[in-house]
């Protein structure tokens, strides 16, 4: 039996939204947002989409060293009623990675942090990516490296996980997964437990 991921995470998310942010998940995550503030740069006034922005912690960072337009997306509503009260100058939408509420060419950048690995199909949200993108905008993807135990891992996120874990992937396989979408890669980095990829959408 296939499992529904989306629902998953939705669930899952919805349950711990109140609390995320002071949770070890919350923890985590803080480690690719702060990995992304250091080494991302944005242009002037860009149009920014934030991808599983969680409770909207990202946008707000980069808020501290960018003037910009910001957008959260979220597939928990829980989530993004946090997130619009606390950062009320950015907006936030809930929806489906796999089917971005948005019009084409629409952003600058699109950014999505610790969340790519619960896509149920990441060719899908690639396209999609590419979609929103204004010609020459650029997609940042800051992942989950687990250079050691990736098998394992992925066994057990896939029996066991009920937060919607999909798969944690490789270096090269969301290389792969970049330059098969149509992205052409600026950046790839390995940093302990984290891989952070920028790649640009051909203008």
């Amino acid at each position: 039996m296939s499992k529904n991921y989306e629902k998953l995470s939705e669930t899952y998310y919805n349950r711990h939204a109140k609390k995320f942010d002071r949770s070890f998940d919350g923890f985590l995550s803080g480690f690719f947002k702060r990995y992304i503030l250091k080494n991302l740069e944005l242009p002037e006034h860009a149009n920014v989409l934030d991808v599983g922005s969680a409770t909207g912690c990202l946008l707000k960072m980069l808020a501290s060293k960018y003037q910009f337009e910001g957008i959260g997306l979220d597939i928990s509503s829980q989530m993004t009623d946090i997130a619009q009260k606390q950062y009320p100058e950015f907006s936030f939408v809930t929806g489906s990675a796999m089917q971005l509420p948005f019009e084409g060419q629409s952003f600058d950048v699109l950014i999505c942090s610790a969340s790519f690995h619960h896509f149920p199909n990441p060719e899908t949200f690639l396209r999609e990516a590419e979609r929103v993108l204004k010609p020459g905008g650029k997609l940042v993807i800051a992942e989950i490296r687990m250079p050691i135990f990736h098998g394992l891992y992925n066994q057990y996120i896939h029996r066991f996980s009920k937060e919607g874990d999909v798969k944690v992937y490789t270096f090269d396989e969301l290389m792969r997964l970049l330059e098969t979408a149509g992205f052409v890669l600026i950046k790839g980095r390995k940093h302990l437990q984290i891989q952070y990829f920028e790649a640009y959408k051909k203008a």
